[in-house]
């Protein structure tokens, strides 16, 4: 099933702008990176860190339906090719286990200890069954509210969150065919609580998959 394309665009690469005085913090989204979390589940945790300390995030599997419905999925690390998610209901086989667009829009709840932008995300695409063609456009997005590492989210939180994605200017998603994306996004946007998926309103007409292998995060100083 093709995307369904809405008014407003997805976020796409942009040069980073973060504060000089800002400490980034990189988190390596694979099965050697993790601290809590094995196999499939909803959710996993890692630890980040600036050489000097380390901040904890814990990532979560979500999707909204076409129906508008929103429902936890499965997160799953696959080896050094990063974080996946299978939607409820969706099929093992196919390389439908990255974060695409296909069935609706599955995207990472990322949770932090505390307040943070998000610098970059390294999005490996691969390709999935009837589709002859590879894609990572995503969408980002950030609320301002609190949800600590131990609030259990819901469909509710899920639906606030992804209400609040960025639009930005994306061009044809040939200009992606590295995995590594930069945002610029100033500390003032920094927040505990960020969401990564596949994109909402992309710059063209295809489908995106991805997994998550690494994330960089400012800390405000």
């Amino acid at each position: 099933m093709k995307k369904i394309i809405a008014a407003t665009a997805a976020f796409g690469a942009f040069a980073s702008a973060g504060s000089a005085q800002a400490a980034d913090f990189v988190f390596n989204t694979v099965n050697s990176g993790k601290v809590t979390g094995s196999g499939y589940g909803n959710a996993f945790t890692y630890s980040g860190s600036d050489g000097s300390r380390s901040i904890t995030m814990k990532a979560t599997a979500w999707s909204r339906g076409f129906d508008g419905a929103f429902t936890a999925g499965e997160i799953a690390s696959f080896g050094s090719n990063g974080l996946g998610i299978y939607q409820q209901g969706e099929r093992r086989d196919g390389g439908y286990h990255q974060i695409d667009n296909i069935n609706g829009w599955e995207f990472l709840i990322l949770q932090f200890s505390e307040a943070v932008t998000l610098q970059s995300a390294k999005l490996n695409s691969f390709g999935i069954d009837d589709r002859n063609y590879t894609d990572n456009d995503a969408f980002i997005g950030w609320n301002s509210s609190t949800l600590g590492l131990g609030t259990a989210l819901t469909g509710t939180d899920a639906a606030t969150l992804f209400d609040t994605r960025l639009g930005g200017s994306n061009s044809n998603s040939d200009a992606y065919k590295t995995a590594l994306q930069t945002y610029a996004l100033p500390l003032a946007k920094a927040s505990n609580v960020w969401i990564v998926g596949g994109s909402f309103n992309g710059p063209d007409d295809r489908n995106d998959f991805f997994k998550v292998a690494q994330l960089t995060v400012a800390a405000v100083p």
